[in-house]
């Protein structure tokens, strides 16, 4: 390629992966801002620097710009536990790990404030909810079966991987990030808060490790 065509390149459109990504950075952004309702599609034009063209180009209406913004927030939010949960070793030092990387992009600012904007476009009808749940919640509670289910097909544990993960979710990350909705200061993360995670990691693994028996640590004796 000559040197004139690199110069006539660099200063075209950028490339379609790149418009993509700043307009959902753009929506990202005003979504948190003013809030899903009352960003417009222009809103997002002018954010990013584009046309609304470009916007429609790539996203039909502003529900599949929602789900890309999602989407991506997701990705962001579980990259770190989906390396944690894939990884093979001792059901303790895994959900340990999990747990406090679980804990860490749960309290994250981006991630409180998405969960207080699901919050207060609620009464606004269940559209962005609805995307929350299938495109957040519902990848989150995979990552976390699946990581279940080694455990379980290796013998480290016992019971139903489905049933599993929701209690690891309740007992070690619910009731987090539910106070740090409403007390800015719970979203710092404390010694005494990830001992206090050690504690739920341990209790969960009393209840569903298998004892010598074959049986859960906590099932009742039978009789």
């Amino acid at each position: 390629m000559k040197p004139s065509e690199k110069l006539v390149r660099s200063r075209g459109r950028p490339p379609c992966a790149d418009a993509t990504r700043r307009i959902v950075e753009a929506a990202t952004c005003l979504f948190l801002a003013k809030g899903y309702g009352a960003t417009t599609m222009q809103d997002v034009a002018r954010k990013f620097g584009g046309s609304k063209q470009t916007i429609y180009a790539r996203f039909p209406d502003k529900h599949a710009l929602a789900e890309a913004v999602v989407t991506a927030f997701t990705e962001r939010r579980l990259q770190v536990p989906r390396q944690i949960a894939s990884t093979p070793g001792p059901a303790r030092e895994t959900l340990t790990k999990l747990a406090a990387a679980l804990l860490e992009s749960a309290l994250q600012r981006e991630t409180i404030m998405m969960l207080r904007l699901i919050v207060s476009e609620s009464n606004g009808g269940p559209e962005l909810s609805e995307i929350m749940h299938q495109k957040s919640r519902l990848p989150g509670f995979e990552m976390m079966t699946l990581a279940m289910e080694r455990l379980t097909a290796e013998g480290q544990l016992v019971g139903k991987p489905e049933d599993l993960a929701q209690m690891f979710f309740d007992l070690v990350l619910v009731h987090r990030v539910w106070d740090a909705m409403f007390d800015p200061n719970a979203m710092q993360i404390t010694p005494e808060m990830l001992a206090k995670q050690r504690n739920a990691v341990d209790f969960f693994l009393r209840a569903a490790s298998v004892t010598s028996e074959g049986r859960p640590d906590l099932q009742p004796d039978a009789g």
